[in-house]
């Protein structure tokens, strides 16, 4: 029997090792035809590299997984200035079966900072169509990489585990949306220049919100945010929020001052004269911006940062739940996976039977035909072709049936799986030797 390549990992992720370690090991992408070579001169055949904020990870096909595992985690050493001890228990490393479940999980979302996060389907998409169109891939890695997003799309549709976001920004956007269904209509105004906020204004320009308007005591800083967003902003001082706020329909607070910037009595002013059409408030500043007794008004709703840090745990815990199914999901693809590995073991065998019963069949009908059945016509002994062929393809239907089906069972080096290799290897025997 040929002896098939296996599949490897090496790796480090955001359980592993700190952003300061793991951004060593992330190269530019006009660094990749380079590293690609790199790991081809240590003894990958296929291989795709893998870098993200979270994680970098190298997976490969090998004739010898283990040493070349070494030489890439070595490879990978002498780029830092890391001493031995310290990257020690950094790195970590699959072969197989193991590769391939690591691979699945990764796709599930389930090995990510924020489990269920969507960004990781496309970042592996990214670095697989890089491999591919550095010619780096091959039948292995292909197949492994496409069961992975096979994995993705189900655990996506059979699961909620990306259902509810668990992102504070995110929260807030959605929120607004059920309350104003159509954000095209609607107006927002963002006070202050935090981080948070600015996310905020950018799902809300995605959502294509009808106007922004941005107040802040730096006017450099508002037009940096309304630049940064991409979409035109109205720029006001903080003197104006209480005009401003009168027009527009959500506001959001991320400024630090000790005090509220909001008061009670601007919001009940402003509500009179809105005729208590709903106004949305988030208030993600710590100190707080906003009078929290304004949610005491009609029509008005005001989140604070710890409302929607609760939401984002409900919505964790309820993750947590699917985690279950989603590794169901995981098994039987990675099922799957082994056992078109196991089917790959068998072919050569499978291919060789074949051939020998074919060049028998091929030989004892060119005999014939040139004494006993000369006499028949060109359209008779194509019949008895067709026939001689559908006897040997039948005949050969169950032994190969079990070849298959017996190899679909064994795994990676267990004992069975090495007996069964021996004993494939005696049926090829039979009809070779």
């Amino acid at each position: 029997m040929i002896k098939l390549p296996d599949i490897g990992l090496v790796g480090l992720n955001h359980k592993t090792a700190n952003i300061e370690t793991r951004e060593v090991f992330s190269f530019p992408e006009n660094k990749i035809a380079s590293i690609y070579k790199k790991l081809n001169s240590l003894g990958a055949k296929e291989s795709v590299y893998l870098s993200t904020c979270n994680r970098v990870e190298i997976y490969f096909v090998a004739d010898n997984v283990s040493q070349t595992t070494k030489k890439i985690i070595n490879w990978l050493k002498s780029l830092s200035n890391f001493p031995d001890d310290f990257l020690k228990d950094k790195f970590y490393f699959f072969s197989e079966e193991e590769a391939g479940q690591h691979l699945l999980t990764v796709a599930s979302s389930l090995d990510s900072m924020v489990i269920g996060e969507n960004e990781i389907v496309g970042q592996l998409k990214k670095a697989f169509t890089i491999a591919v169109n550095q010619k780096k891939t091959g039948p292995f890695l292909n197949k492994l990489f496409h069961q992975a997003f096979k994995t993705a799309k189900e655990v996506r549709s059979k699961t909620n585990i990306s259902r509810n976001p668990l992102s504070i920004a995110y929260i807030a956007t959605n929120l607004a949306n059920s309350l104003f269904p159509d954000l095209s209509a609607r107006k927002a105004l963002l006070v202050g220049a935090g981080e948070m906020g600015e996310l905020i204004l950018k799902y809300l320009a995605k959502s294509k919100i009808k106007s922004i308007t941005i107040a802040n005591r730096s006017l450099n800083n508002a037009e940096r945010i309304s630049e940064k967003i991409n979409t035109k902003s109205k720029i006001i001082l903080l003197d104006d929020i209480e005009v401003a706020a009168e027009k527009v329909d959500i506001i959001i607070s991320s400024i630090s001052i000790p005090h509220y910037l909001i008061t009670f009595q601007m919001i009940e002013n402003i509500m009179a004269k809105r005729k208590n059409k709903p106004l949305f408030l988030i208030d993600i500043s710590v100190p707080r911006n906003i009078d929290p007794k304004i949610n005491s008004l009609d029509a008005v709703h005001l989140y604070n940062i710890d409302d929607l840090k609760s939401i984002a745990d409900k919505n964790l815990t309820s993750r947590l739940r699917e985690v279950d199914l989603v590794q169901i999901v995981i098994e039987s693809n990675l099922k799957e996976f082994v056992s078109w590995l196991g089917e790959l073991q068998v072919v050569p065998t499978i291919n060789t039977i074949q051939e020998q019963f074919d060049l028998i069949r091929k030989k004892e009908l060119e005999r014939y035909r040139s004494k006993k059945l000369k006499h028949l016509s060109k359209k008779d002994f194509s019949l008895i072709e067709e026939l001689t062929n559908q006897i040997m393809t039948k005949t050969l239907h169950n032994p190969i049936a079990n070849l298959k089906r017996h190899h679909k069972k064994s795994k990676g080096d267990q004992p069975e799986s090495e007996i069964l290799k021996r004993k494939t290897k005696f049926v090829e025997d039979l009809f070779t030797k």
